[in-house]
């Protein structure tokens, strides 16, 4: 059984929670439905201080960093599946990879996986004890390098050993 918490670390914690979720509710809805919006930010609130769920310490100065990177991969991506797309002489090898993780930190691993899924080309499958199963648009595309890149970031930003 976990010690009792105090009034001060759950206001402290939950007045972040409830900014993440009505941030996160603010751009899916686009400010759309407040009191749906806020009874499921309030929920999701409640449900996380119950679960003993903490945010992760970040270090604002690697945001930059991740975001320019991950806007970057985004783009250069999505331009990438849009020629494949449109093109048809443009060859296409899907293939199931495999990457090693390089950051034993298990909030680093499991936020490459969603992230990745974010990037064009791109989709986590699974992880399997040090390894991460992804699907890609194309093998002979350099897919390892952004992967690799973006653990780093992530590394950073959580303030993680990489290797």
């Amino acid at each position: 059984m976990r010690p009792p918490l105090s009034a001060l670390f759950i206001l402290r914690q939950g007045s972040c929670w409830l900014l993440v979720y009505v941030s996160v509710w603010l751009f899916l809805s686009g400010a759309d439905g407040w009191v749906f919006g806020m009874i499921f930010a309030l929920a999701a609130t409640v449900l996380s201080l119950w679960l003993g769920v903490s945010l992760p310490r970040l270090r604002p100065l690697h945001l930059p960093g991740f975001l320019g990177f991950f806007l970057l991969e985004m783009l250069l991506g999505a331009w990438d599946v849009a020629r494949r797309a449109l093109h048809p002489r443009v060859p296409l090898e899907p293939a199931w990879v495999t990457y090693a993780f390089k950051c034993a930190d298990p909030g680093v691993r499991l936020v490459l996986s969603a992230m990745v899924g974010l990037m064009p080309g791109t989709l986590a499958s699974h992880i399997d004890a040090d390894t991460l199963h992804l699907h890609v648009l194309d093998q002979s595309q350099a897919w390892r390098l952004p992967v690799q890149k973006m653990e780093m970031h992530l590394a950073r930003l959580f303030g993680a050993a990489h290797s």
